[in-house]
């Protein structure tokens, strides 16, 4: 592709797609203002990055995908969470998705977090032992206690509490990896 094809597909692109990734972003940002940086911010790596882009017919794709990344790096440089708290969260004095919404990092990009804690929790559920899953999602999903899984399960309370704490453990390290993940990009 030359030079004039390169900049006609970026100014087509930005005329059709620069409104719809601000509406995009706006989900996550409070300010208009913001959004829009973060737009000129992902056409700029458009424009610095039009060359290593392989499929251009998944451009748009990749345009969504970058915004998300910028806004994402956007919002925790506002306000970031260290992965050291993750790791130190009680898990006795709160319920799993207690600790999930105190590891949140800001109001803005809760939903976007949202979305990427539940696939991952529904992955890591389905991977892990049927016995630690049920004590997970009987507690924290179906909120029965643990004294009812016990009866309901015919084990001691001990045998729950440790299926349920082997469960938790596993999900807060696929949450640690999705963090770091995030935050590499």
């Amino acid at each position: 592709m030359n030079q004039k094809e390169k900049n006609t597909l970026i100014k087509q692109l930005s005329v059709n797609e620069q409104g719809k990734l601000i509406s995009f972003l706006k989900q996550w940002m409070i300010s208009r203002e913001d959004a829009r940086d973060i737009v000129q911010e992902v056409f700029y790596s458009l424009i610095v990055g039009f060359e290593d882009i392989k499929d251009l017919e998944k451009v748009t794709s990749w345009l969504y995908t970058t915004a998300r990344y910028k806004a994402i790096d956007f919002i925790r440089k506002k306000k970031s969470t260290a992965v050291s708290e993750l790791k130190h969260a009680k898990q006795d004095d709160q319920s799993f998705f207690d600790w999930i919404e105190s590891c949140e990092q800001d109001h803005q990009i809760n939903e976007m977090w949202k979305d990427e804690v539940y696939l991952v929790l529904n992955q890591s559920l389905a991977q892990m032992p049927k016995e630690q899953r049920d004590a997970f999602v009987l507690h924290e999903l179906e909120g029965k206690s643990i004294l009812e899984i016990a009866a309901l399960k015919e084990v001691s309370v001990n045998t729950i509490l440790s299926r349920k704490r082997y469960a938790v453990t596993k999900l807060k390290c696929a949450l640690e990896n999705l963090y770091q993940e995030l935050k590499e990009n």
